[in-house]
């Protein structure tokens, strides 16, 4: 299967797979026990060897990851086992996502057009939409990833 950006997917995964993974309030906004981010939160050294920035733009946001050189090959089998989560929320199971994830998806299901570029050192990913209101709600996700990040991942390289 050729790699692509599991993003280039989302709005599948989570038309089919995201009303079955349910909606709970009491869910964690990052959580290593979400079916999608778990596959990047279980290598502590990928972790601390990566960088995440995420930026507002007018129609949404655009993503940064890089990756120091001796992880990047852990980065893309991490990114692989993305892919086969969302193949899995497509085929319609049921898993756990987090907060954050279960907020991307209901951007997705909203409509976004999507762009990705993968980098020497990681990838870039541009997600923008004509409706203003799903805009906003890109916006709201860049900046709740944020502050999460901020408290929860202290020490790490994200932006």
């Amino acid at each position: 299967m050729t790699r692509k950006l599991i993003a280039l997917s989302l709005a599948a995964l989570f038309v089919a797979g995201f009303a079955a993974a349910g909606d709970k309030a009491d869910k964690a906004w990052f959580d290593d026990s979400c079916a999608m981010c778990s596959n990047m939160m279980s290598d502590e050294a990928l972790m601390k060897n990566m960088k995440w920035e995420q930026y507002n733009i007018t129609a949404g946001f655009v993503a940064l990851t890089t990756v120091q050189k001796d992880y990047l090959d852990a980065y893309r089998t991490a990114h692989e086992g993305m892919e086969k989560t969302t193949m899995r929320l497509q085929k319609g199971e049921a898993l756990e996502l987090c907060g954050s994830c279960t907020h991307l998806g209901m951007c997705m299901m909203k409509g976004v057009s999507q762009e990705y570029v993968e980098t020497s050192s990681g990838d870039v990913w541009i997600v923008t939409s004509d409706n203003p209101e799903v805009v906003a709600d890109l916006h709201a996700w860049v900046e709740r990833n944020k502050e999460e990040m901020a408290k929860s991942h202290q020490g790490h390289d994200h932006g």
